[in-house]
């Protein structure tokens, strides 16, 4: 059981609250077979989500940033993923939990390194906008991304409340490297895209597999 009691649950989006690996598999894909090469498998793009759509590019088509037609390649899977981002769905009990939060009047918010343009819109569609004023993207530190701290430290100081009263949960190790360079409590979930064994080396404060487990943290 955890020791204490928050006033304040931060959350990252992709592969936490959100289970966005489809819609990069479906996008990704298509800008294979527009260049003629073979499918990735679920598995292969699923294990890259969380490290951004550049890492994706770099997988699937053995490119760097620095080269030519990187950006490129960027822009046209980004335009796909757009158009399908609003299909993605909760993992299992997250909608419980946020039912939860909003019923013990406790803050809640989401930290990301995902940029606003494509934030917002499932921000919106889920209606999250009613609920919380805390949307954090890059965009709003000077596209610092986590683990840099800059993103956690803004949506704190939006809130007002103190940073041990705060705990951010994620399922990557930027997650709980940004939570630990901003000096806040972490949760990690298993049940996002890290293999087990990139599990087992992140250090957080509470571990969980199950969403439905933040409920004893409230």
């Amino acid at each position: 059981m955890p020791r204490k009691k928050y006033n304040l649950f931060l959350f990252d989006l992709d592969g936490t609250l959100l289970d966005t690996a489809p819609e990069f598999y479906q996008s990704l894909n298509k800008l294979l077979k527009s260049h003629g090469l073979k499918n990735k498998n679920f598995t292969q793009i699923r294990s890259k989500v969380s490290d951004g759509v550049n890492a994706l590019i770099e997988m699937a088509f053995n490119i760097s940033e620095a080269e030519d037609g990187f950006l490129n390649l960027r822009e046209s899977m980004l335009e796909t993923y757009k158009k399908v981002s609003l299909n993605s769905k909760l993992f299992p009990n997250v909608a419980k939990v946020l039912d939860a939060l909003a019923k013990q009047n406790i803050s809640w918010g989401i930290v990301t390194n995902k940029p606003k343009e494509f934030t917002l819109p499932i921000f919106e569609n889920f209606g999250w906008e009613n609920k919380t004023e805390i949307l954090v993207c890059p965009d709003d530190v000077n596209n610092l991304r986590k683990p840099d701290p800059s993103s956690l430290d803004f949506a704190i100081n939006l809130s007002k409340f103190s940073k041990e009263k705060c705990i951010y949960v994620g399922d990557n190790w930027r997650d709980i490297e940004a939570a630990n360079n901003s000096g806040i409590d972490s949760i990690l979930v298993s049940y996002g895209y890290m293999t087990s064994e990139e599990l087992i080396k992140i250090k957080p404060t509470y571990k969980i597999d199950d969403s439905i487990e933040l409920l004893k943290f409230i």
